[in-house]
């Protein structure tokens, strides 16, 4: 063996094991603080789960009570809807039962109308009335001739096309 001084085996295992020992008292302090780290997140996650929990609730009921409006709302609307529609059904009735009315009236008025003038056309010797006509004409040709030019140009204003 030599002089040298060479730490002896025992000295270097105890030196190992306190450099171990110091190494592993660090590894055991950082993992500490990190358990400390975890623990603290933990809570604050427990913490603000509990919070978001609650909110929910309170979210959920709040959200509960305004679908219950809601739901009474519509109910309410409903049935002023089916209030304005049977109104509407009663007036729509009463207006056909009138203009029925008015029409079964007019229709009867317009028959009695038409057989009269039926009659009167009937009772009209056409013959005559021409004869009749011929005869003014022969009697007065120049009023014969203004009137049928004022008829004309009568006719022709009322049926010229407008712009």
């Amino acid at each position: 063996m030599s002089d040298d001084k060479q730490p002896s085996v025992d000295a270097v295992i105890d030196q190992v094991v306190a450099d171990q020992d110091g190494g592993l008292s660090g590894v055991k302090e950082t993992l500490g603080k990190a358990q400390k780290a975890l623990d603290g997140a933990r809570t604050t996650m427990q913490s603000a789960y509990g919070k978001a929990v609650e909110r929910s609730h309170e979210a959920a009921e709040r959200t509960r009570i305004h679908l219950e409006d809601a739901k009474r709302h519509l109910a309410e609307a409903k049935v002023k809807m089916n209030s304005m529609a049977a109104k509407t059904r009663e007036q729509a009735e009463v207006l056909y039962e009138k203009t029925k009315n008015q029409y079964e009236q007019l229709a009867e008025k317009s028959r009695e109308l038409y057989t009269k003038i039926r009659d009167r056309v009937a009772e009209i010797d056409f013959k005559e009335k021409g004869d009749q006509v011929l005869d003014y004409i022969r009697e007065n040709p120049g009023k014969a001739v203004l009137i049928a030019l004022a008829t004309g140009f009568l006719v022709g204003y009322v049926t010229r096309p407008r712009d």
